[in-house]
């Protein structure tokens, strides 16, 4: 009976490892990501100091998940920093078009909606209904009360999805994922370029375009299409198009829930670890975040040079979440860095998204 008392308290903290390891292996924290990238340090910078080249015309900002707040954030960071330096007034959302009308009339003090927090209420997509959002939009009414239009700061919605009318064109989702992503992305490009020349026409030679990493990188992408957004948005303006994409190390993302819709609609919060051994850096910064522009770094014997022209791991975090994804491993993907984005802005940890109405 004393052995059997003394082994219970051994047994029990061995199976708190036991279930602490697997928990661990289930998120992807033995996957590698030990390497230690000193050569950072010489090059990396804050986002608000990054260099965005004169010549773009169009600066993509992508999230690697819709579920996290740093994500989100980042989009008004960016776009004070445009605004900062008198080039850009205008920010595009992959949200349905009707929902970027709603907004921007909110944030020109027209219509009928009477606070932010209720604006991001009425949108199709729940991942948009945060205080994030609502402190974005609460930032451009400020900025835009007793300015003349053309000093303004509009929002566009640029997605087809969500139509009063859709396109009975377009192909279907359900017979032909691949085809409609590309007819989705046609349309967004189109509708992109009209808003760009009409920014010109307002003085500002650039807009700002926010949307799953997924679809603003470059090349292809599994599940968006076998050619993404962001290389047919490459393929019409070149070195015009600067895509700034974002990674995390560890993240608990905020994610719906597959399969679950209408009255069974929920949303639950997932950990996840990407692995990214430059993601992982991210936690020698202040705040846990840092950006790389990829052009800084040019010593092609550098450590630093090869992780970023070399396949490694980012995570990779769409809508409709379910237990395979650990299984599988598909919250996050193997690219060569360089060859997706210009820039990177890397977090240690991404905390959850609270939706406000849902």
């Amino acid at each position: 009976m004393d052995i059997m008392k003394k082994r219970v308290p051994i047994i029990g903290g061995l199976l708190v490892v036991f279930f602490g390891v697997l928990i661990a292996a289930k998120v992807g924290m033995f996957d590698g990501a030990s390497v230690s990238v000193k050569e950072i340090k010489e090059v990396a910078t804050t986002v608000e100091d990054m260099e965005i080249p004169e010549g773009a015309e169009v600066v993509g900002v992508g999230e690697a998940t819709h579920g996290n707040a740093e994500f989100q954030e980042l989009k008004l960071t960016i776009l004070k920093k445009l605004a900062d330096e008198g080039t850009c007034r205008a920010i595009l959302f992959e949200m349905p078009v009707a929902d970027g009308e709603m907004l921007n009339k909110y944030v020109h003090g027209e219509g009928e909606v009477q606070s932010a927090e209720d604006a991001v209420g009425l949108l199709m997509y729940p991942l948009y209904d945060t205080k994030q959002m609502a402190a974005l939009l609460d930032w451009m009414k400020a900025e835009n009360e007793g300015k003349d239009f053309d000093d303004t700061y509009c929002i566009f919605g640029i997605d087809p999805q969500g139509a009063d009318e859709p396109d009975p064109d377009a192909p279907s989702f359900e017979e032909d994922p691949d085809a409609y992503s590309d007819y989705r992305d046609d349309k967004m490009l189109e509708n992109l370029k009209n808003i760009l020349a009409d920014e010109k026409e307002r003085g500002y030679n650039r807009v700002m375009v926010t949307a799953h990493n997924g679809h603003l990188c470059k090349g292809n992408s599994d599940g968006f299409g076998s050619i993404t957004f962001g290389q047919k948005l490459y393929d019409e303006f070149g070195e015009g198009y600067f895509v700034i994409g974002s990674d995390f190390y560890n993240a608990n993302v905020n994610i719906n829930t597959a399969g679950k819709y209408g009255d069974e609609y929920e949303r639950k919060n997932h950990e996840f670890c990407s692995s990214d051994p430059l993601a992982l850096e991210a936690k020698n910064f202040e705040g846990g975040v840092y950006a790389l522009d990829f052009a800084k770094v040019t010593d092609e014997n550098s450590r630093l040079y090869k992780a970023i022209h070399e396949e490694t791991f980012m995570g990779l975090v769409g809508e409709g979440f379910n237990e395979n994804w650990y299984t599988y491993k598909s919250y996050r993907a193997k690219v060569v860095p360089a060859e997706k984005y210009d820039a990177v802005v890397y977090y240690y940890r991404a905390n959850p998204i609270e939706p406000i109405h849902y």
